[in-house]
């Protein structure tokens, strides 16, 4: 579609249409959310219109409760119903994953049809279909197919990582890459601590990616018993590790930062398959934005990210997961500097001041507005 003429005052007003309540969701928080404030310093107002209140939020991370889940996606559908309607004709719209946690795109064609310049955001392989365990049976609502029909109907696509640009690029031409970020102002380097008797082996993220942390249990296992190590994971769901031992800290947003930098290696392990190859290596992010030496999977954007032994270690199976643990649990001076180079690296590549701008940028284009 032809851009819309620039408002007379320069500045861009987005509806930005995201799935759960602020401050919870990973994806959400560190797009969407977390780029606002810069996004408004940029020339670009962002008003977050979200599908789920904090209480099906929450509800979607427990089993059970299923009635009172539907009654409150009920409400949710209303309330976007309304959303939608009530918006300012020829207003951008900005749709993270969906417009909806359930069912076919039916407000991203509203949209549309009422002139509305679309951008679609989304940051996982979220058109394969990939849920917690505790919503599994009503997995197939989420319709995972409509990720490329949404692609098609937006006027720009925004993803997150090399993957996802060539998969959306077969839907739309027009995709740009924008990492996910960290926030290095909130996200400081750590000082530097003296060498601990046993090394903090941590683990942080939410439940659904949890997963993946637990079909690793074999070498946690063996990493347990390599070195002189505690394995502590921080997330919203107690780990189901079997003969593992470990620490678990529910997680906050209050606390998340203090938590990682209590960390003295951070670890990111995954498999080999499609759903994980679409992730955008936040984890990862995360430790090196606060200077914790990091391990992560040889896949994916963790590719992009870590430079094997420059600014990270990567491991593709369990012999080098614990050779490279235990390279780190011998030597506190290659702990401090990946450490420093981590963060080196979120500073020149992976801030939010430089995703937020790059996100500007489509979204200034989109909207007619240079």
């Amino acid at each position: 579609m032809m851009p819309l003429p620039a408002p007379a005052d320069g500045r861009l007003t987005v509806a930005a249409l995201v799935p759960y309540a602020p401050g919870i969701a990973p994806s959400q928080r560190f797009r969407i959310e977390q780029w606002v404030p810069h996004l408004a310093g940029e020339g670009v107002e962002v008003s977050l219109l979200p599908f789920a209140d904090k209480e099906l939020t929450d509800l979607l991370q427990h089993p059970r409760r299923t009635l009172r889940k539907a009654v409150l996606m009920l409400g949710a559908l209303a309330r976007r119903r309304r959303d939608v309607a009530s918006l300012t004709q020829g207003r951008l719209a900005l749709v993270h994953r969906a417009a909806t946690l359930v069912g076919p795109p039916v407000f991203e064609r509203s949209l549309k049809r009422r002139g509305h310049p679309l951008v679609y955001d989304f940051d996982d392989a979220i058109y394969l279909l990939h849920t917690a365990a505790q919503n599994r049976a009503l997995a197939w609502l989420k319709q995972p197919e409509k990720t490329a029909a949404i692609c098609r109907l937006s006027d720009h696509v925004v993803v997150g990582n090399a993957h996802l640009a060539a998969w959306g690029r077969r839907h739309n031409p027009a995709v740009t890459i924008v990492p996910s970020s960290v926030d290095t102002d909130r996200y400081k380097a750590r000082s530097e601590r003296p060498a601990p008797e046993r090394l903090v082996v941590g683990w942080m993220g939410s439940s659904t990616s949890q997963t993946y942390l637990e079909a690793f249990g074999p070498m946690l296992q063996a990493l347990a018993s390599s070195a002189p190590v505690e394995i502590r994971v921080i997330s919203n769901r107690r780990p189901s590790l079997p003969g593992v031992s470990l620490t678990w800290r529910p997680w906050s947003a209050e606390n998340e930062v203090a938590d990682l930098e209590e960390f003295d290696v951070g670890i990111m392990p995954m498999p080999d398959e499609e759903w994980a190859l679409g992730k955008c290596a936040l984890k990862a992010l995360q430790y090196m934005a606060v200077g914790v030496p990091t391990v992560a999977s040889a896949i994916g954007a963790n590719r992009e990210v870590i430079e094997h032994g420059v600014n990270g270690l990567l491991a593709s199976s369990s012999h080098e997961w614990v050779e490279c643990v235990g390279r780190l649990a011998a030597d506190v001076e290659l702990r401090r500097r990946l450490g420093r180079a981590g963060r080196r690296t979120v500073e020149e590549r992976f801030s939010m001041r430089r995703s937020a701008a790059a996100m500007a940028e489509v979204l200034r284009r989109v909207g007619g507005v240079h």
